[in-house]
């Protein structure tokens, strides 16, 4: 019964530590995109960091653009 219980916890601890890693890239890429005024549109974690994609608004007429930044999250 240890043994099982044992596995268990081997099993649950990587994967409960990588749910809280992809909810710290969330908060911080929605952060990113509410200070550039950008729609979101991928997070991916990266290391230490999280690298998120935004969508940038046009100015002055031109097209949006896509931006590739890294924050840490």
């Amino acid at each position: 019964m240890k043994r099982i219980v044992f596995a268990l916890l081997l099993f649950l601890v990587p994967v409960l530590a990588g749910t809280s890693a992809a909810a710290d890239c969330t908060a911080a890429a929605q952060q990113a995109a509410r200070e550039a005024n950008a729609e979101l549109l991928s997070v991916e974690a990266s290391g230490s960091g999280c690298q998120v994609k935004l969508l940038l608004p046009g100015k002055d007429g031109k097209p949006p653009r896509v931006v590739t930044k890294k924050v840490k999250g």
